[in-house]
């Protein structure tokens, strides 16, 4: 009998390269690129906004189930990266009777409410909070059955997360740099986070649908995680100075910190940055 098939779409990004790390034997994964190449047995090089691509592949694979990691950080494509390649995704996830894990972030929330539940409303005011938002709605419109999983900063030490590599790489060059510390979020380890993720594949799809805040247990400013980076690299600590939320030009959320009345069901041990970036495993 052959495996039910995954698609992976931001194959190439730190959550995706965790999740194939921690794929399961049970499911044949099909890794999805499109610039960045993928060391995978199955691979496949494909544009997400592309809906007759897309589209082809689906008639193509017939998946059981796509995990949707692609994220698309640039503010200029946005409504490319993020929420025309979801609008793809979801539309051909609904034709061909795919289930859908769909990726989202804490910066869907305004950051004045916090802590936010599941059933909490989304009410950005970041730019890419309001594109994952927008991504959110396109899902739930096609797809009512989806998992949407919101998560936070995503911490990778091999190979280093994009965020961390500009910290660490700022210190070992003797650069200064300014961490916010009024702004508070609930990194995870990207391990952690691909493991409880494909426990929730394994639930029925009963109870996957939904959304589910996937976070770790510490809430941190930018700062003391700044602090942690350093004293985990063995960098000194004096080049990272104090900046407040408040001064930043663009409206940034200051408090996403999330909360989840369903993570427990996943029966997965999840690491805080502190204990992930200092305490000995």
């Amino acid at each position: 009998m052959s495996l039910p098939i995954a698609l992976l779409t931001g194959a190439a990004g730190v959550l995706g390269r965790a999740l194939l790390r921690h794929a399961p034997s049970t499911w044949r994964i099909v890794a999805l690129q499109r610039h960045t190449p993928v060391a995978w047995s199955h691979t496949h090089t494909l544009d997400l906004v592309d809906r007759d691509a897309v589209f082809q592949l689906f008639d193509t694979l017939h998946p059981t189930l796509v995990i949707h990691a692609a994220a698309g950080f640039r503010d200029e494509t946005l409504a490319r990266d993020v929420e025309a390649a979801t609008e793809n995704i979801a539309r051909a996830a609904a034709e061909y009777g795919a289930g859908l894990i769909h990726m989202s972030t804490d910066l869907v929330f305004d950051g004045q409410h916090a802590p936010y539940d599941e059933d909490a409303t989304p009410s950005p005011i970041h730019p890419y909070g309001r594109a994952k938002a927008t991504a959110e709605a396109i899902v739930r419109e096609h797809l009512p059955d989806a998992a949407i999983v919101r998560t936070s900063l995503i911490l990778c030490t091999t190979p280093l997360d994009r965020n961390s590599a500009w910290v660490v790489n700022a210190l070992r060059r003797g650069e200064p740099i300014s961490l916010f510390v009024d702004e508070l979020r609930c990194p995870i380890p990207a391990d952690d986070l691909a493991r409880q993720i494909w426990k929730l594949a394994c639930l029925p799809p009963t109870q996957h649908a939904g959304v589910w805040h996937l976070v770790g247990p510490e809430a941190l400013s930018r700062y003391a995680l700044g602090v942690l980076l350093a004293l985990h690299h063995g960098l000194p600590t004096s080049g990272i100075r104090p900046a407040f939320n408040r001064d930043f030009p663009t409206p940034r959320p200051r408090d996403v910190r999330l909360v989840s009345s369903r993570a427990a069901a996943l029966t997965q041990h999840v690491r805080g940055a502190t204990e992930y970036l200092i305490t000995p495993s």
